[in-house]
């Protein structure tokens, strides 16, 4: 019985360390796996008077990668709130234009806001609840 111990050990010790090098290569990859972050720009303002023409809004918006600038391609980004949307795909450049008429707008108070999220494939969600300021 005595004879079979030390076989047992030396087989579990390669095992054990078979696995934890398996654990080791995994975590070293890890940050290769994990989403990028990114964020995105309302170019030309971001201030909607609801008073003033024209009564269609153009809102130019560019995502771009946190981490070396370079433009996200085919990032989802949606514009809502106060019952209006506005939802489109970032070219190969990394923009986009969102578009929306002001009638669409169901503004209670004197002000409030439209919020923007940007999702794209490999990176982490972007959400701006407070993106645009819509005013009468």
């Amino acid at each position: 019985m005595a004879i079979g111990l030390p076989i047992k050990m030396v087989v579990l010790t390669i095992v054990g360390m078979v696995g934890l090098a398996a654990i080791l290569a995994v975590i070293s990859n890890s940050e290769a796996a994990m989403p990028k972050p990114m964020h995105a720009n309302i170019n030309g303002g971001s201030l909607i008077i609801l008073s003033e023409s024209p009564d269609l809004i153009e809102l130019p918006v560019e995502v771009i990668n946190s981490k070396d600038g370079t433009s996200v391609v085919k990032a989802s980004v949606a514009l809502s709130g106060m019952s209006a949307a506005a939802i489109n795909i970032t070219d190969s450049r990394g923009n986009t234009v969102l578009k929306f008429n002001k009638n669409e707008l169901e503004l209670k108070t004197q002000e409030g806001y439209l919020n923007l999220v940007v999702r794209a494939s490999g990176f982490r969600e972007y959400e701006n609840k407070f993106a645009v300021k819509v005013v009468n």
